[in-house]
């Protein structure tokens, strides 16, 4: 649930918990404002007398209407403050945008990659926000030692991805490939994609990596366990016979 502009409930990037925000905006300051002064009256107006409790109730009312009239002096429209009710953390949203923490909620890598892939898709994901050309570069990094996870040379991609095809690899895994490939390559080497002005483009490489992830190495590893699983040894034997393995 990632976080949205004046939405009740999102993941918290602060402390990544689903949970209730509470909005501090423009619209909503001078309400906020004045429950701060009726919490601070409460336990003076119950020790003074009832003519007081009037005047008191008149310069609340004369308050919040000052407040309501000229509050927006003081908190720009443009501006909100959202509080996570699970740490207290805050996020600061300009022009419905999140400006801080500077922390794009991403998927999480697939848990199959080596931890060194992983290690780069996080630290990817981490400058993704100020510098997407950066992120795209360490994603291609990540697809280069991902190839080698699944027994390529991972000295040049292209190659790899040539070999792949030429194993029966899909076309959509093929145009995933390539795409995070060429894109990764303008990051290191400018061309035709500026990455800088295409933060968005940058964004959606993780899902790639994690799309070709799935392909590449958890379906393949799901069907072998299942295999195991189900087959007896003895027709895995027979199936071995057969194929002459």
């Amino acid at each position: 649930m990632l976080p949205e502009y004046e939405s009740k409930k999102f993941q918290c990037p602060n402390c990544d918990t689903v949970a209730t925000q509470e909005w501090f905006t423009a619209g909503n300051a001078s309400d906020v404002a004045m429950d701060v002064l009726n919490h601070l009256y409460l336990n003076y107006r119950a020790s003074i007398d009832d003519f007081s409790q009037d005047k008191i109730v008149r310069f609340l009312k004369r308050v919040e209407n000052d407040f309501r009239i000229n509050f927006h002096q003081f908190v720009p429209d443009d501006l909100a403050v959202a509080t996570c009710s699970a740490c207290d953390g805050f996020t600061l949203w300009v022009d419905k945008d999140v400006v801080y923490p500077k922390k794009t909620m991403l998927p999480p890598p697939n848990p199959d990659l080596n931890e060194e892939i992983k290690a780069l898709y996080l630290e990817a994901s981490s400058i993704l926000v100020d510098s997407p050309r950066g992120s795209a570069a360490l994603l291609r990094l990540a697809l280069q030692k991902l190839l080698e996870q699944v027994g390529k040379s991972g000295k040049n991609i292209n190659s790899d991805i040539k070999v792949l095809v030429s194993e029966g690899l899909s076309p959509k895994l093929q145009q995933a490939l390539d795409l995070l490939r060429v894109v990764g390559n303008n990051a290191v080497h400018p061309g035709q994609i500026d990455l800088d002005d295409n933060a968005d483009v940058a964004k959606k490489l993780f899902g790639i990596l994690n799309f070709i992830a799935e392909e590449l190495i958890t379906k393949p590893k799901e069907l072998e366990q299942l295999y195991g699983d189900l087959i007896p040894p003895e027709t895995q034997g027979h199936i071995n016979q057969r194929d002459g393995i």
